[in-house]
């Protein structure tokens, strides 16, 4: 599985980006947002996410994983065919809660070994592949909640890689301060970290 990580929207490798999604039909996974009411501005933020994939070339749409807490096996046939996952960010407790309950986590597990299947992201999709989501705690909230939810926070992340990101570090985004006291907990209990800025992108690839 090849990793597009990106500390905030599409980052300064949209051509690498491009490439690596070959012509795939991105699935655009926002649940880290889901903590929001605002049904309006959730909806116009996908359509600029949706947007600002286009202008890369990459066709896309929404995937609402909330669809699927009760249907698994038809988000696995909507995955495989897509080839592509789009995360964006929010809070990262909200949407590992999200993949536990549709299944996506294992989903992507499964895709290790597939070259072909591209995981993209920025900010909380990014942060949910680590070991952990501890340290992003200091960022995050852990218990937030919405409706549909009712499962407690999950601390352990994916597992993708086999380090810890921090995005938005020392930039002008608005959750570049907490960002340091994200760091320092990691040098603290000496865990192997990447901290990026934004515009910054991570390119990994993974295997089982």
């Amino acid at each position: 599985m090849h990793l597009y990580l990106s500390s905030y929207l599409t980052g300064d490798q949209v051509h690498r980006l491009s490439q690596l999604a070959g012509g795939k039909t991105a699935l655009l996974v926002s649940n880290a947002l889901d903590f929001s009411n605002d049904s309006e501005r959730l909806r116009c933020a996908g359509e600029r996410e949706i947007a600002r994939l286009a202008d890369t070339g990459i066709p896309a749409e929404s995937l609402d994983l909330r669809d699927y807490f009760d249907s698994r096996d038809i988000l696995a046939e909507k995955v495989s065919a897509a080839g592509m996952l789009w995360v964006v960010g929010g809070n990262t407790f909200l949407l590992r809660k999200a993949m536990y309950l549709s299944g996506l986590d294992q989903l992507i597990q499964s895709k290790l070994d597939d070259m072909d299947f591209l995981y993209g992201g920025y900010s909380a999709g990014i942060c949910v592949l680590s070991p952990s989501l501890r340290g992003i705690h200091l960022a995050d909230e852990p218990e937030a909640q919405s409706y549909g939810y009712e499962h407690p926070a999950i601390w352990e992340g994916l597992g993708i890689i086999d380090y810890y990101i921090v995005p938005h570090y020392r930039c002008d985004h608005f959750e570049s301060d907490h960002m340091e006291a994200v760091v320092d907990y990691y040098l603290e209990n000496d865990l192997p970290y990447r901290a990026i800025s934004d515009g910054e992108v991570i390119l990994d690839k993974t295997h089982s």
